[in-house]
């Protein structure tokens, strides 16, 4: 009689040390807050805006979106007239081209290694052009 007794009052014990420990709801919900991405941190100056083309010209404007996942860089050439053809190229002609009659647009997104890129092609340098 006398052990049980003993081992009852050790599990006694033992139950007021550990109830407090024993989790009785699901608690609160615990929130964490995304590390910043690389794809946020590309700066204007990541690309060369060249100008060694006939008809080259300055940008209309040259903004950066950082609003979304990734930042977007938007970039607008308008021409000389409505009626210019106009061309945006990338990487001295090397990467493609986006063009159009009076204005052209380029829309390049900033990876993660915190490279500008069109079409997954890391672009170093651009350039706007227009006809008279």
């Amino acid at each position: 009689m006398h052990s049980v007794l003993t081992h009852f009052l050790v599990f006694c014990f033992i139950w007021k040390i550990v109830d407090p420990c024993v989790a009785t709801s699901a608690g609160g919900v615990a929130t964490t807050t995304a590390a910043p991405s690389t794809c946020q941190s590309c700066l204007l100056s990541a690309t060369e805006i060249i100008n060694i083309s006939e008809g080259t010209k300055d940008f209309t404007s040259d903004t950066i979106d950082t609003s979304g996942t990734c930042a977007i860089r938007t970039s607008v050439c308008d021409g000389f007239s409505a009626t210019s053809q106009v061309l945006i190229t990338f990487n001295y002609d090397q990467a493609g081209q986006n063009n159009g009659t009076g204005t052209a647009t380029s829309v390049l997104i900033c990876n993660d290694a915190g490279q500008w890129t069109k079409d997954g092609i890391v672009i170093t340098a651009i350039e706007c052009q227009s006809t008279p």
